[in-house]
Formats: C-alpha cells, structure tokens, sequence
C-alpha cells in the first residue's frame, strides 16, 4: 500500500467496505490491492500533467468496481461452505446446521457424563450438578455455533454477536457450580448440628459429590472462556487491520 500521507481514496473504499460480503481478510485484501493500483494511476495520471481533480476521478471511474463487480468478487472469495451449499434453500440450510449442531453437543454431553460415570461421581450425585449440566449445553451450543459462525461457515457481517453470551455463559456455569457447592456445605453442616455422629458417614459423601460438582463447573467454564478468549483475540486483530485498511484510526478524510 502506497505510503502517501494523505489517502485520497478513503471515501471509495469505506463505501466499498460496506457493500462486500466476503469474510473479512479476504475483504481487507481486496481494499489493500485496490488501494494501491488506485494509487499507482493515481500517480501516473498526475506525472502526464492531469489536473488533481480529474487524475482522481479517471482513477476512480477505471478501477473502482461497480456493483456487478462486486457480486463476482464475493462469488470468488467465498468460503468453501457457502460454495459447497450454494444450491441449498437458506431455510432448509438453517435447519441442518441447526440440528447438527444440536447432534453435536449431545454427543459431547453424552461423552463426557459416559466418563463421570466410569469414574463413578454420578452414582450419587449433587442435585445442583444437573443445572450446571443444563447451562453447560447451552454454553457448548453457544460456542459452537460463534466457531462454526466465525471460521467454517466464515460469516463475518456481525462478527462480535454472540461473543458476550459466551463469557457469560461460562462465568453462570461457575457460579452455579460453587452456589452448588455452599448451599450443599450449608445442607451437610445442617444435619451433622442435628447429628454429628453421622460425620464419618456423610463428610466423604459430600467431598465426592462436591469435588465432582466442583470439577465439572470448573472444566465447562473453563473450556467456554478459552473459546471466548480465542474469538476475542481475532476479533480484536481483524477489527484492527479493518481500522488500519480504512483509515478509522487516523484523521484522514
């Protein structure tokens, strides 16, 4: 990109911005380019003794496509997704990512509560595990559908939706898990005051029930604030080289 100090050509390219529908690297890619062969004729133009004026708008008129240019350009840089279901109805479409993705986070659900049962933690487990396995779906299916959104079906028009859900998602999964775990400890203190002969009995009970409450929170929202963060960081580069392409951090017109 030319590193004149004032970018003549800012005004085409936000318009442009706004009209192309291709992910977001391949969109900047296409700006950056663009940007510099406008500017090289740009220069041409000026060197051959036209006025300012008319250099920028021969420039602007020879290369800055028009709509129907545009159309062909997202058809190039689509992504593999939307090439291979281009010839699927938009509503049935919905429907199979909708219910594939519903597939998929019982099947991880099912995985993962086949290992709490192997390792026997819900042969008697807390009532408050199974609301932290409820908002942990939710949070699964939260998450996978952002990644799914973001990096395969590469749908880039709101790419920050949905990314606060995810952390909040991960921080109830928390909080449920050691609300679950005080309000148990209240339960246990609460019946050994009535009968503390009973402690040998119910404390091991109670530290196995809780430790496994404890773990399962502690893992989900772990593994839903890892996605956010990875969302995030990309988030926050694209949204930087966006800034950059178009001048929104400087005082260009």
């Amino acid at each position: 990109m030319s590193t004149r100090a004032v970018r003549v050509f800012l005004p085409a390219l936000r318009e442009l911005e706004r009209e192309l529908q291709a992910p977001i690297p391949a969109r900047l890619r296409i700006l950056r380019e663009l940007e510099f062969d406008l500017e090289e004729l740009l220069a041409a133009l000026l060197a051959n003794g036209v006025p300012p004026e008319e250099a920028h708008r021969r420039a602007t008129e020879a290369l800055v496509p028009d709509r129907h240019t545009l159309a062909i350009l997202d058809r190039l840089h689509a992504p593999l997704y939307r090439r291979l279901t281009r010839r699927v109805r938009e509503e049935r479409l919905r429907l199979i990512e909708r219910s594939l993705l519903v597939m998929a986070t019982v099947g991880v659900l099912a995985a993962g509560t086949t290992g709490l049962f192997r390792a026997k933690l819900l042969v008697d487990p807390s009532p408050y595990l199974w609301p932290v396995l409820g908002l942990g779906a939710l949070l699964l299916a939260t998450a996978g559908s952002k990644v799914f959104e973001v990096w395969i079906k590469r749908d880039h028009r709101v790419p920050a939706r949905g990314l606060g859900a995810i952390l909040g998602l991960s921080a109830a999964v928390l909080l449920a898990g050691f609300g679950g775990t005080i309000l148990d400890f209240y339960h246990l203190t609460a019946l050994l005051a009535r009968a503390p002969d009973l402690a040998n009995a119910l404390v091991p009970v109670w530290l196995v029930r809780d430790c496994a409450l404890l773990s399962v929170s502690i893992i989900l929202a772990l593994a839903g604030g890892l996605v956010w963060l990875v969302l995030a960081q990309w988030l926050a580069l694209v949204s930087g080289a966006r800034r950059s392409a178009l001048g929104l951090d400087t005082h260009h017109p």
